[in-house]
């Protein structure tokens, strides 16, 4: 083994839908593929077990299928002592609960100065620890193929926290930042270092000289970069992002379709609003109140609300949401099924378009503040690259090409783009000679 050989630091994306590690050497930048296979990236799924397992990626996947329906009785529950004093949140609601949990979407709670955690089984979970999860596999496995245990790492982060308090824009980034570096910590990690992704998405384009725009729209957020490399060395010009990701879009085909669809309408606004997508209805799972709320309430649609939260079905339900989303990008219809629901029901893309086109004029007004802010018009730009699985969406890249041409549109991996910035920095930071940026 040769010096070069020994890793300097880690590059981690933790994504609001898939994570991915880099492994920064002093001569070059790995981004990590799975198990010896082509897949680089981790699907930033939590598991939760009452028994104290725990487990990330596809493995808390499989594991849920397995065991999400298993369920405990309060009576048989050795945490629960048999009175309203309980700790046990779930005793309070009365009925049981199910003995694992399947998390999406933390990177949401981040920014949420009103969300501390998640409780089951009497057991308070912070967001630090959930991320940690993903965070702790990816570092595992990345020491496992190095046969080093690495300490340093650069987490990359939006420009915009999706949940941040929009009037109290210091705060929430502040305790996202602080959670982020609590989950680096408790993964291992004692050196943490932070890089928009935006910044991330380009860093590594040195090569070229003239005016680039990276975009990535991911699943929590859109972010957007200037790079200007007309003088010789490359600087971020211009940097803006706004809280519109993948899951938004999710939100709205819940909303508009498939909401009124399984009669869910009929349920009070607030309520509604609430169940639009995976991340959102974590906080009724966690609201003591709810049961009582849907007894009230009665019929059909409280029954379906009872099945998504209680009975171990939101992770399928709403991957079904986000896969005719994605279906869409290729195809003119689709039809969204989840049988559980008796849910069956056509969308089409010229429809989903109509109904995103708010959210994709707000991201075209974002791009025209990274250009202010850079002191560059459109005509200016010589490339524009294209990362995060949301890029792909016809309606967003029609959009860029009516701005800046087809032609200038590059798409990178859409996945690893920004990891492998990440390992850049990383590079640059803890390698032979460091760089500043």
């Amino acid at each position: 083994m040769t010096v070069n050989d020994r890793p300097v630091g880690y590059g981690i994306d933790f994504g609001t839908s898939n994570s991915s590690v880099s492994i920064a050497y002093p001569d070059r930048v790995e981004v990590l593929a799975w198990g010896g296979s082509a897949a680089r990236m981790l699907p930033s799924f939590v598991y939760l077990h009452r028994d104290g397992r725990r487990a990330a990626g596809n493995e808390a996947v499989r594991t849920f299928l397995v065991s999400g329906h298993e369920k405990t009785d309060c009576w048989n529950c050795p945490l629960a002592p048999y009175g309203w004093d309980t700790d046990c949140r779930q005793y309070r609601r009365g009925g049981g609960c199910n003995d694992a949990r399947l998390l999406s979407g933390v990177k949401h709670e981040l920014a949420k100065l009103g969300f501390a955690g998640t409780n089951s089984w009497a057991t308070d979970f912070t967001v630090g620890a959930l991320v940690s999860v993903v965070l702790g596999r990816l570092k595992g496995e990345a020491d496992r193929t190095t046969g080093h245990l690495v300490g340093s790492v650069v987490l990359g982060h939006p420009v915009v926290f999706a949940g941040a308090d929009p009037q109290n824009r210091i705060e929430s980034d502040a305790e996202a930042f602080r959670r982020l570096e609590q989950a680096a910590l408790e993964a291992g990690f004692n050196e943490v270092a932070f890089l928009p992704e935006p910044t991330a998405a380009v860093i590594g384009e040195h090569a070229h000289r003239g005016v680039e725009i990276a975009v990535d729209f991911g699943g929590g957020t859109f972010d957007v970069a200037v790079l200007d490399s007309r003088d010789g060395a490359p600087r971020v010009a211009g940097i803006a992002g706004i809280a519109i990701g993948g899951e938004s879009l999710d939100g709205i085909l819940f909303e508009t379709i498939v909401g009124p669809a399984l009669g869910l309408d009929a349920l009070p606004s607030w309520l509604f609003n609430e169940l639009r997508t995976a991340s959102s209805v974590r906080l009724l799972m966690a609201d003591p109140g709810i049961p009582a709320i849907l007894a009230r309430i009665g019929g059909g649609a409280a029954d379906v609300v009872h099945a998504l939260l209680y009975e171990g079905y939101a992770y399928e339900f709403y991957r079904a949401v986000e896969s005719a989303k994605i279906a869409l990008s290729n195809a003119e219809t689709t039809r969204l099924e989840f049988a559980p629901l008796s849910l069956g029901v056509e969308v089409r893309r010229s429809t989903f378009e109509s109904m995103i086109r708010p959210e994709l004029d707000l991201i075209g007004a974002t791009i025209k503040q990274a250009l202010a802010d850079a002191e560059t018009t459109a005509g200016d730009v010589d490339r524009v690259l294209l990362t995060g699985g949301s890029a792909y969406i016809p309606a967003f890249r029609n959009d860029l090409a009516l701005v800046f041409g087809e032609e200038r549109l590059e798409q990178r991996d859409a996945f690893t783009a920004v990891v492998h910035g990440l390992g850049v920095r990383a590079q640059q930071l803890w390698g032979p000679v460091a760089v500043s940026l």
